[in-house]
């Protein structure tokens, strides 16, 4: 599954990577879902259920920020750092971005307000953290 068993087995001494991870994406997709329920129920005008999933997700979004911390220490510890370093300190910077915008958009949406160039720079920066993420870091799953 993951690309090199020994960076895992050295990296993962205390057994809880494997849960930072987990907790990590399901944090992630959960605050996406949330956030296209908040935008929806924004738009309808519906402010009591909009703000209810609204401090939902900025709870997951505190989550999203911890878990990352975690795993960003995690790589400084592991023998990878050399050679993935600036790409994880790039998807570090695109993974806050994300939350960033997520938070931006929903305001704007509830104020009214033109979100075109903020949801451009979502979709931009979720990419970059899901293909450095899942394809090109070493703790990812897919073979890029």
């Amino acid at each position: 599954m993951f690309r090199s068993a020994q960076m895992w087995n050295e990296t993962d001494k205390g057994g809880d990577l494997i849960f930072y991870i987990h907790l990590h994406v399901i944090s992630w997709l959960l605050a996406i879902i949330l956030f296209a329920v908040n935008g929806s129920l924004y738009k309808k005008q519906k402010w009591k259920s909009g703000k209810i999933t609204h401090m939902v997700s900025r709870v997951l979004y505190l989550l999203i920020i911890f878990t990352g911390v975690v795993l960003l220490y995690r790589y400084t510890q592991a023998n990878v750092w050399n050679d993935y370093g600036p790409e994880v300190i790039i998807k570090s910077i695109a993974g806050l971005w994300v939350v960033v915008m997520m938070e931006s958009i929903i305001l704007r949406i509830k104020k009214d307000a033109p979100f075109k160039g903020f949801m451009v720079q979502w979709i931009v920066m979720l990419v970059i953290a899901l293909v450095l993420g899942f394809g090109r870091l070493p703790w990812g799953f897919l073979p890029l």
